[in-house]
């Protein structure tokens, strides 16, 4: 093979290699640009106030808080989602507005107005001023909502200075008082959550010895005024009354 030769071969597998590279970043972009990346496995729409778990999977915010009142598990994975953290993916939220933006702009309004609701549900959510002997939303131990009662308030001795409040159950002895962070989502304002009637409630409990730890639940369907949901369930808190 003479040098002319040996010159030629190698242009064409630069070439080659060039467009191999090309093929791979084609490849790339179409799957950042998978619509079914951005959608939400709970709702099916655009994924709007991201929120990924501990186990990687991500949803709207509030598909994600309605589907911890009936559900540990991941709804992919079946992770326990409520020993997970959350945390809240504003890139990802930017990544899916320019998506729908630049590829299917007749989405936009729809997807700007679902934002707006979860803006709003944020503020009736949002627990407004802190004192004692205010009534709130509190999410307990069960992960069930009950009317609490800020007892008084209390700054942690680390270097954070971390506050807390110390919550009254309503209905509940003084042993089921709990110190929660201050900035827990375990809060919402009164009403918020325990206004509702479709969402799991203690009904009683029960004196059956053998069922000595657990609770009853019932949920309530809001259509028909009707109780279409009794169950048990284990009792995580300090101490059963």
């Amino acid at each position: 093979m003479n040098k002319q030769q040996k010159k030629i071969q190698k242009q064409n597998e630069k070439l080659k290699i060039q467009s191999q590279d090309n093929d791979n970043q084609q490849n790339i972009e179409d799957i950042i640009h998978d619509k079914n990346d951005f959608i939400c496995p709970i709702c099916l729409n655009y994924i709007v106030a991201a929120v990924s778990l501990k186990c990687g999977h991500t949803f709207c915010e509030i598909c994600l808080h309605e589907y911890l009142l009936y559900f540990k598990g991941c709804h992919i994975c079946n992770d326990n989602m409520r020993k997970s953290k959350f945390a809240y993916c504003y890139l990802l939220d930017q990544m899916i507005h320019e998506f729908i933006k630049s590829h299917h702009p007749e989405e936009l309004k729809t997807y700007e107005m679902d934002k707006i609701k979860n803006k709003e549900w944020r503020k009736k959510k949002q627990v407004s001023s802190i004192d004692v002997g205010q009534q709130i939303d509190v999410r307990d131990p069960n992960f069930v909502w009950n009317v609490g009662t800020i007892k008084r308030l209390k700054i942690s001795q680390e270097a954070s200075k971390i506050k807390y409040l110390v919550i009254h159950y309503e209905g509940k002895s003084d042993k089921h008082d709990e110190e929660i962070a201050e900035n827990s989502p375990r809060f919402a304002a009164l009403g918020f959550y325990t206004s509702r009637n479709d969402i799991p409630k203690y009904y009683k409990q029960t004196k059956n010895p053998f069922l000595k730890n657990l609770l009853y639940i019932e949920c309530m369907d809001p259509n028909d005024n009707q109780f279409n949901q009794q169950f048990f369930i284990e009792d995580n808190s300090s101490e059963s009354e």
